[in-house]
């Protein structure tokens, strides 16, 4: 036999031994071999890793639950904080009302009070005036009833009427003065308004052959006659401000005499009268008295 009839015998000798050898399909898994123990040795290295791994592990969960107790603590403890900000923003809300409240009726309550002071204080002020107005008049009566009486009083009755008349200079003097001022006022006023005035009329209805040097002429001429009105007016104030304080100082220095007068007439005493029976009756020597007898 050659060669190649030996090979192809062999040939489907393996191939029916291969098929022999080959495992059937099954619908179930097929049951291990009992006969036979299979031992997967690990190595020292893959066993530490895994002792680690499972202590990692452990902490691992150790450190979760701790986070987890230390979060719902803390979420207690905020959650209580909560209710405590809550409750003192309430109470400092009802203190702010409260307090509105009590500053609205202090607001009133002083404003009233202000009030008050104010009509105390006018009709005191009105009182003075009154009492200023009516205590030189109840003086000269005063020091004209102690005329008659005594007539070495006579000078009082005299620095009364001077009083008096000083008085009514200063009110006169008030009178001018403030006519003066009200007058020099007004005059001011029409003054500035004249000037504004013509110098809108020379402005708009001046003639061309009139040049500017004339019309600073005429400004000039007038503005020297207001101010020699002005000047005259000023001297008159002032000549009445001086007769204004030197009234006011006669009506001080009598005013002072006047104290000093009252002063006076509070220490000497009026002189005590003295009755004394001119006319008695004759009773004869046995008569007695009837008025001894009811003694």
């Amino acid at each position: 036999m050659s060669l190649c009839e030996i090979m192809m015998d062999k040939q489907p000798e393996e191939k029916s031994q291969a098929k022999d050898n080959k495992r059937p399909h099954r619908l179930y898994p097929s049951l291990p071999n009992v006969d036979r123990y299979e031992i997967c040795k690990l190595d020292d290295s893959i066993g530490e890793k895994l002792h680690e791994g499972a202590e990692f592990c452990h902490d691992r969960l150790l450190e979760d639950t701790q986070l987890e107790v230390s979060a719902a603590k803390d979420d207690a403890r905020l959650t209580a904080q909560i209710l405590i900000l809550e409750r003192q923003r309430e109470e400092v809300i009802s203190l702010n009302k409260r307090w509105a409240k009590e500053y609205q009726t202090m607001v009133c309550y002083y404003k009233q009070k202000v009030q008050d002071l104010k009509a105390l204080l006018h009709c005191a002020f009105e009182e003075g005036a009154c009492e200023a107005r009516v205590k030189p008049i109840a003086s000269c009566k005063k020091l004209k009833t102690l005329k008659g009486k005594d007539d070495t009083q006579t000078g009082d009755v005299d620095v009364c009427s001077e009083l008096l008349a000083a008085e009514k200079k200063v009110q006169s003097l008030h009178a001018q003065n403030s006519t003066l001022t009200r007058r020099g006022q007004h005059q001011h006023e029409e003054i500035k308004r004249l000037n504004k005035a013509l110098e809108e009329a020379l402005l708009t209805s001046a003639p061309p052959g009139i040049s500017s040097e004339t019309q600073q002429d005429v400004w000039k001429h007038q503005a020297e006659v207001y101010k020699e009105d002005f000047l005259t007016e000023r001297k008159d104030r002032e000549k009445l401000k001086e007769k204004y304080l030197e009234l006011e100082s006669q009506f001080r220095k009598a005013r002072r005499e006047l104290r000093v007068l009252k002063s006076q007439v509070t220490c000497t005493q009026p002189p005590q009268v003295v009755l004394e029976c001119t006319h008695r009756v004759k009773r004869p020597n046995n008569q007695v008295d009837p008025r001894r007898e009811r003694s």
